[in-house]
């Protein structure tokens, strides 16, 4: 901003008052019009007012025409008032169905799941739009349950992963973290999820690294163990030909 208050355009401009509002405006509208300081310079608009009251063509023909100008205090009060009143009950059903999701997945707590919580993933019917999922994640999967939970999740295996980017990735705005998967199809080759909330997406980060890590190393334990047991490791094949040489 300090920048912009030294321009020469601003010259001459004492911000204090700038900020105390002391400058008078460049336009101050007659009291009698909308655009009033509070509801009781408009006055009265009950019922018993307006009763009887209608509109005749010429009146229609008046205001067809009508320029309009919307101020910046009658879009707060729309904003404040109008918009919260049309989206009260889509809210109410929203966090009605997001309490109803959780409770469904509470006993998590008490599993092997390592972190659950919503999160988005790229992708769906539409390749570049946002679904919301439930995801979860256990030590060797990754689950993604659509809202309503009434359909299969989507399941990621830790085998399927062939890296998860140490760093967020930007993608269509937003900071992401995205999973290179090991497939052959261009469109199936990564995955990618993001969060608004900052922190959560952090934590969703470090969970599936370390999962991821940890699936891998595991995995490699077992294939060497498999090895030993049916003969197929490297170090064992080494040793069988060297002694058959020895022995011819």
């Amino acid at each position: 901003a300090d920048e912009v208050k030294e321009h020469p355009f601003f010259q001459g401009t004492d911000w204090q008052l700038v900020y105390l509002q002391k400058y008078p405006p460049p336009l101050i509208p007659p009291r009698g019009e909308v655009n009033a300081a509070d509801a009781f310079d408009i006055g009265s608009f009950d019922e018993e007012d307006t009763k009887g009251i209608k509109l005749t063509e010429a009146d229609q023909e008046l205001y067809k025409n009508f320029p309009v100008v919307i101020s910046d205090r009658w879009q707060q009060e729309i904003s404040e008032t109008i918009f919260e009143t049309v989206n009260q009950e889509t809210d109410k059903a929203e966090q009605k169905k997001r309490a109803k999701m959780k409770m469904k997945f509470e006993d998590e707590k008490e599993s092997d799941c390592i972190i659950h919580g919503y999160i988005k993933k790229l992708g769906g019917p539409f390749a570049s739009a946002w679904q919301t999922r439930y995801g979860k994640l256990y030590p060797n999967r990754l689950e993604l349950h659509t809202e309503s939970g009434s359909a299969k999740p989507e399941l990621i295996f830790m085998d399927q992963i062939d890296e998860v980017c140490s760093e967020y990735v930007q993608v269509k705005g937003e900071q992401c973290v995205v999973l290179k998967m090991k497939v052959e199809r261009e469109r199936d080759a990564k995955v990618v999820l993001t969060n608004s909330d900052e922190i959560g997406l952090k934590e969703w980060l470090i969970a599936l690294k370390s999962t991821h890590r940890s699936s891998l190393e595991l995995l490699g334990s077992m294939a060497k163990k498999a090895g030993k047991i049916y003969g197929t490791d490297t170090n064992n094949k080494n040793n069988i030909v060297t002694r058959n040489t020895s022995e011819n």
